[in-house]
């Protein structure tokens, strides 16, 4: 590739790590002063980046005990590999351990730049497709390296809030990002929405008394704030909440920070190429629109598609074709993610009865009521009630 060095010479500046390409007995740094770096002193440490590269073809990410990844792409008979890469920030005394163990001389030792794990991966698939041309998923590149990025027990945790006072600001994400994430899902750009996600990550306030949990809360908050967005953005809220919520349930009971990021990511994906879907509709005829206001007023009694056809002054048949061609559901799907979304809303932030909540919105039974809510939004009643029902409303126990 053209210009190979000039590129890499870049990354190593822009990403604060090395950069090497060892070829036969031949070893080459595309950052200065290497004299720091393990990847540079260590030949056992490349020589086992490069033996476990040789196993498998996707690019290989290995974590050593201090939480520092080195990554390594193989092209043919050439290993380029980048590191160290911090997922912690590290004391003085931890980062004086790092370096002894690679008996690096300390007048080498410097600080180094903090990563996020997603934005190791990042890196990972970049410097892949830069030298191979191949292109890697978040998970593709998690599932090969499971080992390297799974997190350990929580005991054994380095815990890497406990930073100076003075370093806390390096932490806070701002009111203007956050609301790019949201805007991008509101407009339907999933790329961006995802973007600026990995992005915010970087800057994030504590949010956990571990990392693990840190980084949990931070994707249930994602996953809650970009629902909001979609359904901002058009999406009915049965749907934005049923997303969202699949996705929470998946990040609480998930113990691996790589997992829970990509989890995050598929939601906010997901969420605003629901808002994209919809906005590329073809735009709905006024039948179907006063079809709609039919609904969102007459939901608490019986709705008859006879009914609606004779009030908008057309066949039953042909609004029924209509609706389903327009909306991409059927007008009965339609008047129940609108009697759940409803429903959804008063089991928030009312404390009715399930039996009162289904009568009010026009179920036939409770039983029904809890079937039709469950298929669309992945869980009970009473389970939606008590994840998400505010705790200044909580009294504790079901009706």
């Amino acid at each position: 590739m053209e210009n190979l060095e000039y590129i890499l010479n870049h990354m190593a500046g822009v990403f604060h790590t090395g950069i090497f390409c060892q070829q036969a007995e031949k070893l080459i740094s595309y950052e200065e002063n290497p004299e720091y770096n393990p990847l540079y002193c260590n030949e056992a440490l490349r020589r086992s980046l490069m033996d476990s590269a040789d196993k498998q073809k996707e690019p290989m990410m290995l974590r050593d005990q201090f939480h520092m990844f080195f990554l390594c792409v193989k092209k043919e008979d050439a290993y380029f590999l980048m590191g160290p890469l911090c997922t912690q920030v590290m004391s003085r005394t931890e980062r004086h351990r790092f370096y002894h163990y690679y008996d690096i001389d300390v007048k080498w030792e410097k600080g180094l730049h903090y990563h996020t794990l997603m934005e190791i991966l990042q890196m990972t698939g970049l410097l892949a497709k830069i030298i191979t041309g191949e292109e890697y998923s978040d998970q593709q590149l998690v599932d090969a390296n499971y080992q390297a990025v799974a997190v350990v027990e929580e005991r054994e945790e380095q815990i890497w809030f406990d930073i100076k006072s003075e370093d806390e600001d390096i932490y806070r994400h701002t009111y203007q990002e956050e609301r790019r994430i949201t805007d991008a899902v509101k407009s339907g750009n999933m790329e961006e929405a995802v973007r600026r996600s990995k992005e915010m990550d970087v800057n994030v306030g504590r949010l956990g008394e571990s990392e693990l949990e840190h980084w949990r809360n931070l994707a249930i908050v994602a996953a809650t704030l970009c629902a909001r967005a979609a359904i901002e953005g058009g999406v009915l809220p049965s749907v934005a909440y049923r997303i969202s919520g699949f996705y929470i349930n998946k990040c609480t009971a998930c113990k691996d920070i790589t997992q829970i990021l990509i989890y995050r990511n598929h939601a906010v994906e997901e969420l605003a190429r629901r808002v994209r879907d919809q906005k590329e509709k073809k735009h709905s005829s006024s039948y179907t629109e006063r079809c709609k206001d039919y609904v969102f007023t007459h939901y608490r009694e019986k709705i008859y598609l006879d009914d609606i056809a004779e009030t908008l002054g057309i066949s039953s048949s042909y609004l029924s074709r209509l609706f389903k061609k327009e909306m991409g559901i059927s007008l009965q799907d339609f008047v129940n993610d609108v009697r759940v979304e409803k429903a959804a809303n008063l089991l928030r932030y009312s404390e009715e009865t399930l039996p009162g909540i289904a009568e009010y919105v026009n179920f036939p039974s409770q039983s029904y009521f809890g079937k039709i809510f469950k298929q669309k939004m992945n869980m009970t009643p009473k389970q939606y009630r008590e994840q998400y029902k505010p705790m200044e409303f909580y009294e504790g126990g079901e009706e």
